[in-house]
């Protein structure tokens, strides 16, 4: 059954997700409802949940009505369990918080029978980034499983945040996995936690390749009717266009020369195809064509599905220092088949094949750079990246193979990328004297207790030899940023408008008159004037400890209670510029736009605009209680733009200097993004206006009434001195914003309206509609 949530941006608004919930909450009843009468009715549901919903249905659990046993297992893609993509809202935050609080507080008692399972969909998704998917420290490691679409068996490939919900592959492995969660013996839910957890990682973490997921048996009769293959190299490939008779391939384990480590591939699609056993020293019946076995122990649970052009594709990597103790020798089973037969094996020292490469940072990399040539009869090869640590860093590596012999519709190899802090390998097929590539960018960064590598891994091909080069990826590096951190951008934003605020009300203060914006803004709007001194004052923050501001009941600044979610140093000064040459951008548009309306109105506007003081506010108040505080916003701007036109045209006449335009122009820009951060609550009034006309729990209210003062309180304050006080109130909002609002970009409207009002209350009066504009001063 489909719970639609009417494609609600719930994500984006929090006012409607409680009441999402309980809708949920109303479905399951009704799904357990129509099986009442059934003689052996289910018990529970499974919830698979896409986007918001998989957060929907973890929040079930706090719903005091809700029953917990009647959810046992979750399944959720792209759901943003962390956080939301973008803190819109405190609604949003107070909803998350409160979720996770309850998960992490009763993870060992009321839901202890849950298990869940959580799929990214990779870097397709430029909606959803991987680390926000993540259950770590939400959910118990035993009972959560986190993984990336990319790593999923059987799937093996990214997708869009939409695309996860109808991709073939990944239906089918949920498919089968629903179906081998349900108990034969009951005809339920299995409720073994132990047992369903297997189920999950069989299919979404750890194939082995088996056709069916229930339990093999661990020891094997061995058919004495089969032929048997000896190699003796600990180089082999075993071969054969039809095999119309079942063969073991017996192979002795070795630890001599330095060999610890076995690794086997095959193309064949039996369950069973890997074996232990202990062989006596028979010399006599080791020259027979029979097996020497006749029992044998199951290893074949160990193997791992690779992706392949062909049906299938396995491999096994086993220890073999572990393996001696118990074994000494390996059957590998071949059993008939009309279709081509292609199995090798290959011992080796693991540090043998084991590289180290030190990725540097992009500004150090050559253009491109061959990093490793590999010869022929090797089956795998590592190298383990050192210094490959952040998600805004992105390599491409190249594979090329060639002098492939006697290779006809055959693999070429794959290549793996492995994470080990994180579920998010990808994996690409090799093709013959194509140059195949792969970028290798972490979805998540490495955590700081983290020791481990990312690494890449190679299963190759013995027929084959293979170049390896890297090359640095400027445009990946850009686009992991994008994907990671383009949601902070209007929180830079405010602060290069907040900053050109402080300059113009400087210069009024000092000289009586306010420089244009493009003036402002390339005098006092460089990035280290906010960014370096809210460093500074998290440096002295640390040195006094952070915990004392809990004892004041302030909030910690985000570096303190969201480090993971916000850029470094570097990309906070690039992001900020990016904003820097956005905000000029918009300056021109929205002068150029002024300019066309005040032809416009031109001959309209007289000296004294209509509703420009405080007969405006109640009305527009009484907009933003009854409908919606956006909606009021805007009305306001639209008033407000009249103001900016009125002083743009008498400008132009003569009439009046340029400095109250230029004070209005920047008070109008910064009202406009204060404006844009309540869009989404702004849709979903609209969205629902045929149900009620009125937006509960908008999160808009208080910027907005708090930027409505500009109209009664324009100019009410006329000193010098206040206007250069408020100059510094203005730059501490802006530094603030810097500390609270980059990842809770909620918190920067409120700062942006307190120095929006403080702008028109301290530096209005002192713009005096009679002033001449004096160059030399401005200067």
């Amino acid at each position: 059954m489909l719970a639609a949530i009417n494609k609600e941006l719930s994500g984006l608004y929090g006012g409607v997700l409680m009441d999402e919930t309980k809708f949920v909450e109303q479905c399951i009843y009704r799904i357990l409802s129509l099986y009442e009468r059934e003689v052996n009715p289910p018990t529970s549901v499974i919830l698979i949940g896409h986007s918001m919903g998989g957060v929907l249905a973890r929040a079930l659990f706090v719903m005091p009505s809700f029953d917990p046993k009647l959810v046992g297992t979750i399944l959720t893609l792209a759901s943003p369990h962390h956080a939301p993509v973008v803190m819109a809202d405190w609604h949003l935050k107070e909803f998350f918080q409160g979720v996770n609080d309850y998960w992490r507080i009763n993870i060992n008692s009321t839901l202890a029978h849950v298990v869940i399972v959580s799929v990214a969909g990779g870097y397709k998704d430029i909606l959803m980034p991987d680390q926000l998917t993540s259950l770590k420290n939400i959910a118990a490691d035993e009972r959560a499983i986190s993984i990336t679409a990319t790593a999923v068996p059987r799937v093996w490939r990214s997708m869009d945040h939409l695309c996860i919900v109808w991709c073939k592959q990944l239906i089918l492995a949920i498919v089968r996995a629903t179906f081998d969660l349900m108990s034969m013996a009951s005809e339920q839910e299995n409720k073994v936690v132990k047992e369903k957890m297997d189920v999950l990682r069989h299919h979404f973490v750890s194939h082995s390749g088996s056709r069916n997921y229930r339990s093999r048996p661990d020891v094997f009769d061995i058919d004495q009717s089969y032929l048997v293959v000896r190699p003796v190299d600990f180089k082999w490939n075993f071969q054969r266009k039809k095999h119309l008779s079942g063969t073991f391939i017996q192979v002795p384990i070795r630890t001599d020369q330095g060999f610890n480590t076995f690794t086997a591939i095959t193309n064949q699609d039996n369950d069973d195809w890997i074996f232990g056993c202990v062989i006596k020293n028979d010399t006599e019946k080791k020259s027979t064509k029979q097996p020497n076995c006749q029992f044998a122990v199951n290893l074949s649970q160990r193997s791992t599905l690779l992706p392949s052009v062909n049906k299938v594709k396995k491999c096994i990597t086993l220890n073999t220092t572990e393996l001696a103790p118990m074994y000494n020798t390996l059957l590998i089973l071949s059993p008939q088949s009309k279709n081509m037969v292609d199995i090798s094996g290959e011992f080796y020292g693991k540090k043998e094949r084991q590289g180290k490469l030190e990725v540097p940072k992009f500004w150090e990399f050559p253009y491109s750079l061959d990093i490793l040539q590999l010869s022929q009869k090797q089956l795998y090869f590592g190298i383990e990246l050192v210094g490959l640590t952040a998600v805004t860093q992105a390599v491409k590596f190249t594979v090329k193979a060639t002098f492939c012999e006697n290779l006809v519709g055959a693999d070429y190899g794959h290549l793996r990328t492995f994470v080990p802090w994180s579920n998010e390998d990808s994996s690409i097929l090799l093709h013959e004297n194509v140059s195949n590539g792969v970028t290798f960018r972490l979805q998540t960064a490495r955590p700081n207790k983290e020791v481990r590598n990312a690494e890449l891994q190679f299963w190759l091909n013995p027929h084959c030899k293979y170049n390896v080069s890297m090359q640095i990826s400027p445009q990946e590096v850009f686009g992991q940023i994008v994907r990671h951190y383009l949601f902070t951008l209007p929180a830079f934003l405010m602060m290069n408008l907040m900053l050109v605020l402080v300059w113009q009300t400087f210069t009024i203060a000092k000289h009586g008159c306010c420089p244009s914006f493009p003036a402002a803004h390339r005098t006092f709007a460089q990035p280290y004037r906010v960014l370096v001194v809210a460093n500074f004052m998290l440096l002295c923050l640390w040195l006094v400890g952070a915990e004392k501001l809990n004892i004041l009941h302030l909030p910690l600044p985000e570096k303190y209670a969201v480090p993971d979610q916000l850029p470094e140093t570097l990309i906070s000064i690039f992001l900020y510029l990016v904003a820097y040459v956005l905000t000029l951008a918009v300056y021109f548009l929205l002068k150029l736009f002024v300019w066309i309306i005040g032809i416009i109105l031109s001959p309209c506007i007289n000296r004294n605009i209509p509703f420009s003081g405080i007969a405006v506010v109640p009305v527009l108040v009484a907009v933003a209680f009854r409908f919606s505080a956006t909606l009021s916003s805007a009305l306001g701007i639209c008033m407000y733009f009249a103001k900016v036109a009125s002083a743009q045209v008498k400008h132009r006449k003569g009439l009046h200097s340029a400095d109250l335009y230029n004070l209005r122009f920047t008070v109008l820009l910064l009202w406009l993004l204060i404006t844009l951060f309540g869009a989404p609550s702004a849709v979903t009034w609209l969205k629902n206006w045929s149900f009620g006309h009125h937006l509960t729990f908008d999160p808009a209210i208080f910027p907005t009434l708090i930027s409505l003062l500009v109209f009664p309180l324009e100019g009410a304050l006329k000193r010098s001195v206040v206007c250069r006080t408020g100059g510094y109130c203005i730059y501490m909002c802006a530094i603030l914003t810097a500390l609270y609002g980059v990842g809770h970009i909620y918190r920067a409207p409120y700062f942006g309206s307190i120095a929006l009002v403080i702008a028109s209350v301290c530096c209005g009066g002192v713009v005096s509609v009679d002033k001449t504009l004096d160059k030399n001063k401005l200067e």
